[in-house]
């Protein structure tokens, strides 16, 4: 069987000498971004930093693992009719294997990974005869340059770790974008929001220095006399061991010779360092577009009933907005004009997100399959059963008729006729 690099493209192919190691990613962002942009915190703010914040991790995983969950799937339109277009190349690419790296899990999550956190995700398209697609491959962000000079269309000039460079059109790349300020490069978030990550970074470099140095507060043992240098040691080195770290966290102190502990910096309480910890929390969630509650931070005041529309709220305001810009992307990208005439689009199953429980579960689908919206078959391929026999039709309910309402129509008179005087002579005297 050929290997990898023997299947794939020439121009990939030319690529194969390059140094591949598992830490090429991390790497080529410091070769990128270099020193980052300084935030007023006065920390460094890169993607490669700005992933280490637990708060924006988190939103990045919320918004990539939701993309990855969600099926994309190449419909076909006919009329009234909506069939999965299984006939077409790209159907199993990305429902699958959209390479000989990835699967099709794996290739939504990386770029949702990518549109979250740079605003941008490039995928080059490999083609076969007659330039249909064959297979997808994601770039790295931090690779890519877009020269764009209007009108013509934009070029992107890929620089491989290792010195190697090659430009493609904008046919080869498949450029997802996130909100943009132009048309052609999208806005990337670890820039705007710097000076919110770099204050994360700043309250969690504090508290580890604080946890390192020791638990108890900083100050000065002052005692009475002069210490020799002998005593200062041996006094500098008991502290050391018995006062400092935090396996010695709120052991109490024995003082003689009238010696007293003089405190010199606040406490954490005095700091309010958890409010500032839960503030930055939603200052990250804010700017990412995630509702707090996805990264596991919730105030005291939310209830069942609460959550439960916090949950719906991000399915419609954060996963909602981003499935229809891929959707879009796609049906722009990767469908040729002839291919959207004939009815082709791309749709996202967003309904893989939503989990009911056991009762609601059977209450929806009950009463969907008990009038004419859905066929009871059709309800039991939702809960992965067999169908049966007879079940293929939708049912419909005895007070329910299809179209206008029969109109009244008089009925004729069942009374007896009366005879007229002509028939009925008069009786004779």
């Amino acid at each position: 069987m050929a290997s990898f690099w023997e299947r794939v493209p020439k121009a990939w192919n030319a690529l194969r000498g390059i140094d591949r190691r598992s830490d090429d990613t991390l790497d080529l962002l410091r070769q990128i971004y270099g020193k980052g942009a300084l935030s007023w915190s006065g920390n460094t703010v890169t993607v490669e930093t700005a992933i280490q914040v637990s708060a924006a991790l988190a939103c990045g995983r919320v918004i990539s693992q939701g993309l990855a969950t969600m099926p994309l799937r190449l419909l076909r339109g006919e009329g009234v009719n909506v069939t999965p277009a299984v006939d077409h190349r790209l159907f199993d690419r990305l429902k699958v294997k959209p390479n000989d790296l990835q699967t099709a899990f794996e290739f939504k999550e990386q770029m949702g990974l990518h549109i979250a956190f740079c605003g941008n995700s490039y995928v080059w398209l490999t083609t076969v005869s007659r330039g249909k697609i064959d297979e997808l491959y994601l770039l790295e962000p931090g690779w890519v340059t877009v020269n764009y000079q209007w009108p013509d269309p934009p070029k992107y000039i890929v620089r491989i770790p290792g010195g190697k460079t090659m430009t493609l059109g904008w046919n080869e790349i498949w450029h997802i974008k996130g909100p943009s300020w132009c048309s052609y490069l999208a806005l990337e978030f670890t820039k705007l929001a710097r000076n919110a990550l770099g204050f994360s970074m700043a309250l969690e470099e504090s508290q580890s220095k604080f946890q390192s140095q020791g638990v108890q507060t900083s100050g000065f043992l002052s005692v009475e006399g002069t210490l020799v240098p002998e005593q200062h040691e041996k006094l500098k080195k008991w502290i050391r061991e018995e006062h400092v770290g935090k396996e010695n966290a709120g052991a109490p102190m024995i003082l003689d010779k009238a010696a007293k502990w003089v405190s010199q910096s606040m406490s954490n309480v005095d700091a309010q360092t958890a409010e500032l910890r839960a503030q930055q929390i939603e200052e990250v969630c804010r700017f990412m577009g995630v509702m707090p509650i996805m990264v596991g931070h919730s105030d005291k005041a939310a209830t069942y009933a609460s959550a439960e529309q916090m949950f719906l709220a991000h399915l419609v305001h954060t996963m909602g907005p981003w499935a229809t810009r891929i959707e879009s992307s796609a049906d722009c990208w990767l469908l040729s004009d002839v291919e959207r005439r004939n009815g082709l689009y791309w749709k996202f199953n967003e309904k893989a997100l939503i989990r009911m429980s056991a009762a609601d579960q059977a209450e929806y689908l009950n009463k969907l399959s008990g009038g004419p919206i859905m066929a009871r078959n059709e309800a039991r391929a939702l809960l992965d059963l067999n169908p049966l026999q007879g079940f293929d039709e939708p049912l419909t309910p005895v007070n329910m008729v299809a179209g206008d309402p029969p109109r009244f129509q008089p009925q004729p008179s069942s009374a007896p006729t009366t005879t007229s005087a002509s028939n009925n002579p008069a009786p004779q005297g």
